[in-house]
């Protein structure tokens, strides 16, 4: 290479690197004048958002440590299932590293989150559109865009442009929807993943175009990141990656193979550097929610999975034939499967009928933020396309009108000038809560039960989540429904709320070992207000009464979570079919209270270090009311033998200690599914240092026979 030319290529550098640090500042400013008002507040925004629950996880990580069990939700699991675990992480990290308290730790991790996303899609449009000017585009769309779905959905009375419209914070500009769904919902998580989600679109295409296996590793190292934050985050990931790698099969058809190769060993090493908090149970369990939606699918056979077929078929003609820019074809086809998704769900079903919409992917309304993204990406692709197409003829015209676009977009920040005060005093409201109800109820219920007894409560709706921000009490639910592995808490929660027959609530409360049940009357200023048919309650005594809550004594006849039962009944009882199931619920109930007269002392020295004391006769077990897992071990305290253990037919852990006087310690520790887990990710290290180090890779005949010469 002569003197002139590699002069050339350093210039070019340069020029990149000056482009991206402009881009990014530029980005980045506009985002922080957006969300700055978020920084430094110490509670919710909104006592409706989720937030809370993510933030609770990140105090189970302060004041508990990293335990295997977690007993004070969803009659207890393993703690390795609590959440994908970054941002609960990264608010324990800056709490005891620098101090932070933890709501103020989760705003600092999101607010970053909402800052650096649209600059990571600014690197997925440059390396789609391979034009500077089509990465700034799609960063700066993303930045202050409103979402399409402001503006595609019927009308509804509360607003003409549809619901989505209907829930923003000013009626005189159209919002980010990103900004609503994090200040006002809570979708921390989520945004703090979609950081990382560009990233693997971007190395991805990378690796491909420059044959360049490393890049490929740090588009895994991105999918891991992604998965840790949020699995939402995670599947538009993969979405992403599969529309790169669709664009590419079509474009090279003497290449499948490899672009399939490709593709997996994306995938394979993303879910693998994951592997130690995505192990087997986790992905079984997070994952179950989507069971229903593979029925669907399942159900569509056959002229929905032919219709499917045809629809790839066409789109691989149009890539493969007409549509010849890869990153305008992969973006698109990114958008358009997004888009689907949130738009069937909508177009499902009217409002009124929200239970009645169909999902094509798990919590379909939350990939709105998605859409938007793929749809700034898709426009900046485009621009990048016209440039492209310009630049072949008119070289300095492409220099022109990149200039005139790049000085366009400066207007951004004048664009967002009307919004600024309103979105900083939206962002940096605070509840306060000490002197919320949820902080009333939550007290009261913390000078009445002793959670070290394993004592259990029932309460609905904001009660239930805000409860173990406050506290260490025992609850039938909790903060992430995915966590749990008993099958019965949300059935039970729905027949409790909803439910017509005040046996079948008694019984049920029997049944969770609930000591008190907190009802949220007409007067109550609790938000959701779940509880219907107030009378089911009346004959139980009245503890509490104010404010329009009011907290019943249950009555049970033995609080200890571990109760002396009738083994011979186990056989005899019948898993219910659904919580209406009144003869198994009731025969269940008998069961739990009446078929001993003996006790236990339950104590709980930690989360996964327990002692339970007493007597079982002849014929008799112990059942503790909290879920089986293979995880749980327990032994004689006095011999230390082994004590057999087992499972209700409600899922209920359930101990076979002799006859006479007993001692347990009842202890759970992790299994070999998460031991496996541990081990994949270093494994999967191990894999990428040796493959991409052994030898010039050799890489698929694609990327070889065409690196640079991409459309």
């Amino acid at each position: 290479m002569n003197q002139g030319a590699t002069f050339s290529k350093a210039v070019l550098i340069v020029l990149r690197i000056l482009g991206a640090l402009v881009a990014v500042a530029l980005i980045g400013y506009l985002n922080w004048l957006v969300i700055q008002g978020w920084f430094g507040g110490n509670g919710p925004a909104n006592l409706g958002s989720i937030e809370v629950s993510y933030v609770t996880m990140g105090r189970f990580l302060v004041d508990f440590g990293w335990k295997t069990w977690m007993p004070l939700w969803y009659f207890g699991f393993p703690f390795h299932l609590f959440y994908t675990p970054l941002l609960p992480v990264a608010e324990w990290v800056l709490n005891q590293w620098q101090g932070m308290p933890l709501w103020e730790a989760y705003r600092f991790v999101t607010g970053w989150g909402y800052i650096l996303a649209p600059i990571s899609v600014f690197f997925l449009g440059w390396a789609l559109s391979r034009r500077w000017i089509g990465g700034l585009v799609s960063g700066i769309l993303y930045s202050v865009g409103p979402t399409i779905f402001y503006f595609v959905l019927p009308a509804t009375p509360f607003s003409e442009h549809g619901e989505v419209a209907a829930d923003r914070f000013f009626s005189t500009f159209w919002e980010p929807r990103r900004f609503t769904v994090l200040v006002r919902w809570g979708e921390g998580p989520h945004t703090l993943s979609l950081i990382f989600l560009p990233l693997v679109g971007a190395f991805f295409i990378w690796s491909l175009r420059r044959r360049n296996f490393w890049l490929l590793a740090v588009s895994a190292f991105f999918l891991m990141l992604t998965a840790l934050s949020n699995a939402l985050g995670m599947m538009g990931a993969l979405l992403l990656v599969g529309s790169i790698a669709f664009v590419y099969f079509a474009r090279r058809p003497h290449e499948h193979g490899q672009t399939i190769h490709w593709t997996l060993l994306l995938v394979l090493l993303g879910i693998g550097l994951a592997g130690f908090w995505y192990n087997l149970s986790f992905l079984k369990n997070f994952f179950a929610e989507g069971g229903g939606v593979v029925g669907r699918y399942f159900s569509l056979f056959p002229w929905g999975w032919l219709a499917g077929i045809f629809s790839l078929g066409l789109m691989y003609v149009v890539f493969s034939k007409f549509l010849k820019d890869t990153g305008v074809a992969a973006a698109l086809l990114w958008f358009f499967g997004l888009f689907t998704v949130v738009y069937y769900y909508y177009a499902s079903s009217p409002p009124e009928l929200f239970q009645l919409r169909v999902e094509l992917l798990p919590q379909a309304l939350r990939y709105m933020t998605q859409v938007d993204m793929a749809l700034s990406v898709l426009i900046g692709t485009l621009v990048g396309w016209v440039m492209k197409v310009l630049g072949r003829r008119f070289s300095l015209a492409e220099i022109i009108l990149t200039g005139f676009v790049s000085v366009g977009l400066c207007f951004s920040l004048i664009y967002v000038q009307p919004f600024l005060d309103d979105s900083s005093r939206a962002a940096s409201n605070i509840v306060d809560l000490s002197t919320s109800r949820e902080k009333v109820i939550a007290d009261w219920l913390n000078t009445h039960v002793d959670s070290s007894l394993g004592e259990r409560v029932f309460l609905p709706g904001n009660y239930d989540f805000y409860l173990n921000w406050f506290t260490d009490i025992w609850q039938h639910r909790g903060g992430l429904f995915q966590a749990s592995t008993h099958f019965w808490p949300d059935h039970i929660h729905y027949q409790m709320s909803q439910g017509k027959d005040k046996d079948l609530a008694r019984a049920w409360l029997v049944v969770m070992n609930a000591k008190y049940a907190v009802i949220t009357g007409v007067g109550s200023s609790e938000i959701y207000k779940e509880i219907k048919n107030y009378d089911r309650f009346d004959d139980m005594p009245i503890v509490y009464d104010d404010g329009g809550d009011i907290i019943y004594d249950t009555l049970l006849v033995r609080s200890s979570p571990a109760k002396p039962v009738r083994e011979a009944t186990i056989q005899l009882l019948k898993t219910p079919e659904k919580a209406d199931d009144k003869e198994a619920v009731f025969a269940y109930a008998d069961w739990v209270e009446k078929s001993s007269l003996n006790s236990a002392d339950f104590q709980m020295l930690d989360h996964d270090h327990y002692r339970i004391a007493g007597r079982v006769d002849e014929g008799e077990v112990l059942l503790v009311q909290m879920t089986a897992d293979p995880g749980w071990r327990a032994s004689d305290e006095r011999t230390g033998k082994r004590v057999r253990k087992g499972e209700d037919p409600l899922g209920f852990l359930v101990l076979y200690p002799e006859p006479g006087e007993f001692a347990i310690t009842l202890k759970h520790g992790r299994t070999w599914i998460e031991w496996l887990g541990y081990l994949t990710t270093p494994a999967t290290v191990g894999f990428i240092i040796w493959y991409g180090t052994r030898r010039k890779l050799e890489v698929p005949a694609f990327a070889e026979a065409t690196a640079g010469k991409e459309k």
